[in-house]
C-alpha cells in the first residue's frame, strides 16, 4: 500500500470527524441557550459541547500535516525531510497548546493558552494564504500548475481566520453563564446569550460551507 493511499484515507477521515463531530458541538451549544431548561442542564450541555469540541479541534489542526503529506506524495509540493519534520513538530505543538487551553477552559492558565492558540491560528491562516498567493504567482512552494491546490490551501487559511473569529464571537457566552449562575435567568442575561449564539451561528455555518468547498475542490480538482 502506497503512502499516498494512506494519507488520502487519513484526509477523508479528517474531514468526516471535523464536520461531523463539530455539528454535535453546535447542536449542544445551541440547546444550552434555551431559557426553559434548568441552569444545571444548560451548564451540562455547554460542558458537553466543549468536551466534544476536542475532536474537531484535533482534526482541524491535523489538516495541516495531512495535507502537506498528501501534496508531497502527489508531487505537488517539493519539500525536504527537514521541512516536513518542522511541519509535524509545529502542528503537534499547536495542537497540544490548543487542547490544553480547551481542557482548562475555566482556568486562567487555559485562558492564556487560548490566546496563544489564537495567535498561532492567525499566523497559520495568514501564512497559508500568503503561500497560496506566492504559488499562484509562480514563486512556489506549490507547483505552478496546481491551481486547485492553491485555492484549497488559501481556503484552509481562511478557515483558520474564521475559527479565530468564531472563538472571539463566542467568548461573551462564558461571562454570561457566570452571571446566569449568580443572578439567575433574566432578560439582559438571556439577551446576551441568545445574541452571542446567533452571531456565532452565522460564522459556524460559513465555516462549514468553506470546509465542504475545500473537500469538493480537493476531490474534483475542478480548478486544476
Amino acid at each position: 500500500m502506497s503512502s499516498y493511499i494512506i494519507w488520502k484515507y487519513a484526509h477523508i477521515l479528517m474531514f468526516v470527524f471535523w464536520v461531523g463531530t463539530d455539528m454535535g458541538v453546535f447542536l449542544a451549544a445551541r440547546r444550552c441557550t434555551d431559557p426553559k431548561l434548568s441552569f444545571a442542564t444548560r451548564v451540562t450541555l455547554l460542558h458537553m459541547a466543549l468536551r466534544i469540541e476536542l475532536l474537531p479541534r484535533t482534526m482541524w489542526k491535523a489538516a495541516l500535516p495531512f495535507g502537506v503529506m498528501l501534496s508531497r506524495d502527489m508531487g505537488l509540493l517539493p519539500i525536504s525531510a527537514g521541512a516536513m519534520a518542522a511541519v509535524w513538530i509545529f502542528s503537534l505543538a499547536w495542537w497540544a497548546i490548543s487542547m490544553s487551553g480547551a481542557w482548562f477552559y475555566d482556568k486562567p492558565f487555559g485562558h492564556r493558552l487560548g490566546r496563544i492558540t489564537n495567535v498561532l491560528t492567525l499566523l497559520v491562516g495568514g501564512g497559508l494564504i500568503a503561500l497560496a498567493l506566492s504559488s499562484w504567482a509562480g514563486h512556489g512552494p506549490l507547483v505552478a500548475d496546481a491551481g486547485w491546490l492553491q485555492i484549497k490551501v488559501a481556503l484552509y487559511g481562511v478557515i483558520n481566520l474564521f475559527v479565530v473569529w468564531m472563538i472571539v464571537a463566542f467568548d461573551p457566552l462564558g461571562a454570561a453563564f457566570g452571571r446566569l449562575a449568580v443572578e439567575g435567568s433574566g432578560p439582559e442575561v438571556e439577551s446576551i446569550i441568545s445574541q452571542t449564539m446567533n452571531r456565532s451561528t452565522i460564522i459556524i455555518w460559513a465555516t462549514y460551507l468553506l470546509i465542504i468547498l475545500v473537500g469538493f475542490i480537493g476531490t474534483t480538482k475542478l480548478a486544476g
